[in-house]
């Protein structure tokens, strides 16, 4: 019973996968995505991480509210800043790299190749880096922080996982590199600065970190919007 179940999912996740890239790329240049069957870069399992981290915050809370003390997630943190620290900025160094040696201009419209993508590992990379930023969530919903869990927290984290989801598939290539590389400098200093924060309360470029963010997304919306308004080659629509 449980195996057909899984396989009828698969079915059905497997075509709806189908229709949204054809509707988001009809140019059909994700079929040729030579790494589109890594791990957990399908829609069956982006769906299930989605569905799943939302089950976690609604009855995860619900049961921590029942009376369940708060769980010091301090030791773990420890280790799992740094290692966000490292992530972020080797993806934000390699990008960089790699937009540097092929060429790449800040400007839209650089090289896209579909079948062959310069950026395809790191985006890979990035994009499962999303799944671990669902971490946050965990922390804060074991630990009891009310004040951190909303909405709109809830809403990023699902939004930009299923977001770079349909990046790699789809615009592997090209102009992705820069959100890459913004997104990779801005984590790099946040997660930075939640390690530094559980050793002192004292950091004086705390008044910084509002405008940094603020920065990256009027720089990713810009160009977002002139790589839409010029018909960028090769990205889908």
């Amino acid at each position: 019973m449980a195996t057909d179940l899984l396989q009828t999912y698969y079915e059905w996740a497997n075509a709806t996968e189908i229709k949204v890239l054809d509707w988001v790329d009809p140019d059909g240049g994700w079929k040729v995505h030579p790494m589109a069957d890594y791990p957990l870069a399908d829609f069956a399992s982006v769906l299930a991480i989605c569905v799943g981290y939302i089950l976690f915050v609604v009855f995860g809370s619900a049961l921590m509210k029942l009376g369940i003390p708060a769980i010091k997630t301090s030791p773990i943190q420890f280790i799992y800043n740094p290692i966000q620290v490292i992530a972020c900025s080797y993806m934000f160094m390699e990008t960089a790299i790699q937009a540097y040696r092929n060429g790449y201009s800040p400007a839209p419209c650089n090289a896209f190749k579909a079948d062959d993508p310069v950026m395809g590992n790191v985006l890979y990379f990035f994009y499962l880096s999303k799944m671990l930023d669902l971490c946050d969530t965990v922390f804060i919903v074991v630990g009891k922080k009310w004040r951190q869990l909303s909405f709109l927290h809830v809403y990023h984290h699902l939004s930009v996982l299923i977001i770079y989801y349909i990046v790699f598939r789809v615009a592997q290539d090209g102009d992705s590199y820069a959100s890459v590389v913004l997104n990779g400098f801005v984590h790099t200093i946040m997660y930075t600065y939640y390690f530094v924060s559980a050793h002192t309360r004292d950091i004086w470029w705390k008044r910084y970190l509002t405008l940094i963010q603020l920065i990256q997304f009027v720089t990713m919306n810009v160009q977002g919007y002139f790589m839409y308004s010029r018909r960028c080659p090769g990205m889908p629509r």
